[in-house]
């Protein structure tokens, strides 16, 4: 006669260690949390204390200096560029991606024009990859993660635009977003190194400017800018260069207008030149240089633009579409919250 299992009638988590094992994993310190300030996290978003985050009591710092950024009022081109990449499709030996960026301009206080760079389209394999100077680990890197392969084909196609501004443009102010830094997947030729250099030999001046940082350090840093009404700016370019490798130029925090939020800054050149010929030239809405902020949507991709350039694949390159799934949502179901 079989033998018949039956299933324990309850099963605890606590027969086995389970809980008492998960609390030691890692020193829980609530204690701590008690009167502390604090942001709850919504998502990805940066999101950061409108007041800043101020001081500890009792808490021991030597003061800053607060710098005033006065607008010098000097007619100056300033040129800012953003670009977006996306993954477009798979095939067996590699991956289709898709670039676009924006360059939008000002002057003289006014936007003067601005300019749509693509899409254009990269196909990532083993053969091209390879091609591109890149590290064979960082290679290997590159054809096995699609969000490395995105950033690789957003890198070349920005310092290809800041390479060619940079050697054109006289006495101007090239804006990049996000922080001065070399990058890994720098095209040799076209680095930021021999960005600055250009802009040093032709008279540019080149800044960046950060939306939001990952080092708290900084936050705490820029705190006295919170109480201080108009554009001003504190230095912390022994915090970066101390933390960060490859950091170019000259860094700070900036607010870049009244009661607006803290920006990183990093700038090649005369830092209070620079910031203030970019207020002097370039609209400032909310705290952000307005170029920046228009090249940031003209180089976001659509709708209607990936669907395009599916439609373009499939016309032009002889492809066929196989069906695919979603394994995630096969495995998972889809619950609707």
């Amino acid at each position: 006669m079989a033998t018949q299992l039956n299933p324990p009638a309850s099963i605890s988590m606590g027969d086995f260690g389970i809980v008492e094992s998960m609390s030691k994993c890692l020193a829980p310190k609530l204690e701590e949390l008690r009167g502390k300030k604090i942001i709850f996290s919504a998502e990805d978003k940066a999101l950061v204390p409108v007041d800043g985050w101020g001081f500890k009591a009792g808490q021991s710092y030597c003061a800053p200096t607060i710098t005033t950024i006065r607008p010098v009022r000097e007619n100056t081109m300033v040129a800012a560029i953003d670009s977006s990449s996306i993954k477009i499709a798979d095939t067996e030996e590699g991956a289709l991606y898709a670039i676009k960026c924006g360059v939008a301009m000002a002057y003289g206080g006014a936007a003067l024009m601005h300019f749509k760079l693509g899409p254009m389209l990269f196909y990532l394999s083993e053969s091209t990859v390879y091609d591109s100077e890149l590290d064979d680990r960082l290679a290997r890197l590159v054809l096995s993660d699609s969000d490395v392969a995105r950033r690789l084909v957003r890198v070349r196609a920005e310092r290809a635009i800041q390479f060619e501004l940079s050697s054109h443009f006289r006495n101007s102010i090239i804006l990049v977003d996000g922080s001065l830094r070399t990058s890994i997947f720098e095209d040799r030729s076209r680095n930021m190194s021999k960005i600055a250099e250009n802009c040093v030999l032709y008279k540019n001046l080149l800044a960046g400017i950060s939306k939001n940082t990952k080092l708290k350090i900084l936050e705490r840093a820029a705190a006295p800018l919170a109480k201080v009404p108009g554009p001003a700016y504190i230095d912390v370019d022994i915090i970066i260069k101390s933390l960060i490798k490859g950091s170019v130029g000259s860094n700070m925090m900036a607010r870049l207008d009244r009661n607006s939020p803290v920006l990183r800054v990093d700038v090649v050149g005369d830092r209070d030149l620079a910031l203030g010929k970019l207020l002097g030239n370039d609209p400032v809405a909310s705290g952000y240089p307005e170029t920046l902020r228009l090249a940031h949507h003209i180089s976001t991709f659509t709708g209607t633009e990936v669907t395009c350039l599916r439609s373009h694949v499939l016309n032009s390159y002889d492809v066929t579409e196989l069906a695919s799934d979603d394994i995630r949502r096969t495995l998972l179901g889809s619950i609707m919250v």
